[in-house]
């Protein structure tokens, strides 16, 4: 046999939900593309698209709010989210534990099973907010069940953008980890802790956080300068640049950027926005790599008010569809995921 590192190249199973820099720099959602929907539909309209192949969101958007506001009427759900909290855990740490204790209805479609684990997510980080969004919009149904009081449409619809933007992205780390433990015939609340702790991995989901904090730790654009100039003489790994599909650019992060020059007003995020850029404008002079979704996602969902810690929280939020459509695609198609090794022992 022959062996790729890391699988690189090797085809590991049929999908029809997504594809992934096929025409170089695109992202289909079940031949829709990705930019394209940020523009013209919401982000429950795309998780329907991707879990049911329809863009009408009603379905999900019901069963969302149902078991949203069941969860947040659960005693001894806010109980055990508080509990772990005080322990001081990541806030990812707290989503897989969460995650893993909740039930399954048989009698649950496809749309409601996935709307019940996107709900889950999202009541465990708006559990973060000192001040909980007290109704949630009709237009932006999940956005506003993320974000405190006191947003307005466009920040509810740049993290919308952003929700769309992570929602699926063919068979990464850690949508193949779902794919390998629904291979199993496991249940799906056990696929998705398998890719909600593989998302965690700074090479994966928290790549965002990792390039905020790369951005925080430069004061101006010339210490920026000078300090990712020497990070690249000692060949250190610049998180949020450069991609293991798209060869020339990473067609989110365009969007995620052009929210960020939209809702940058302070000085300091001007500020950092210069700095960020100025990283950008390096990477691409010196090792002629562009930057990925989590580069200025990082800044967008710092703008939005989250602190650093829930980046990776809110890539779960809209990646959980994702892994649910993953989950019923490889359950219908029965084959258990059993690569072999390579035997480098005595």
């Amino acid at each position: 046999m022959e062996y790729s590192p890391g699988l690189r190249g090797v085809i590991a199973g049929e999908t029809s939900i997504s594809t992934v820099g096929e025409e170089g720099t695109s992202l289909r959602y079940r031949g829709y593309d990705a930019t394209e929907l940020t523009r013209n539909n919401t982000y429950e309209e795309v998780a329907s698209l991707i879990i049911n192949d329809s863009l009408d969101g009603d379905q999900f958007k019901l069963a969302f709010s149902k078991f949203y506001e069941e969860a947040s009427h659960d005693d001894w759900l806010t109980k055990i989210i508080n509990n772990l909290k005080e322990k001081g855990l990541h806030p990812m740490d707290v989503l897989r534990t969460i995650v893993s204790s909740g039930k399954e209805l048989d009698s649950d479609t496809q749309i409601e099973l996935a709307a019940r684990i996107s709900a889950t997510v999202c009541f465990i980080i708006a559990s973060y907010h000192e001040d909980e969004t007290d109704e949630l919009s009709d237009d932006y149904l999940v956005a506003s069940s993320l974000m405190p009081n006191g947003s307005d449409s466009h920040m509810l619809e740049a993290l919308d953008d952003m929700l769309i933007l992570y929602a699926e992205h063919g068979f990464n780390a850690s949508t193949f980890a779902t794919r390998v433990t629904a291979s199993t015939r496991a249940d799906l609340t056990g696929a998705i802790v398998s890719g909600i702790a593989t998302l965690k991995g700074e090479l994966h989901g928290g790549a965002n956080e990792r390039a905020v904090e790369l951005v925080n730790s430069f004061n101006n654009t010339d210490e920026a300068e000078i300090g990712i100039n020497e990070l690249l003489k000692q060949k250190k790994k610049i998180m949020g640049f450069g991609h293991g599909v798209y060869k020339i650019q990473d067609p989110r992060s365009p969007i995620v950027k052009d929210w960020v020059t939209k809702l940058a007003k302070s000085e300091s995020s001007k500020n950092r926005f210069e700095i960020a850029k100025k990283i950008d404008e390096i990477m691409d002079e010196k090792k002629n790599l562009f930057p990925n979704v989590d580069f200025y996602g990082g800044l967008l969902l710092a703008e939005l008010g989250f602190d650093v810690s829930m980046f990776t929280p809110i890539f779960v939020a809209g990646r959980s569809v994702g892994w649910s459509a993953h989950y019923f695609e490889q359950r219908e198609q029965d084959i258990l995921i059993r690569p072999a090794a390579k035997y480098t022992g005595k």
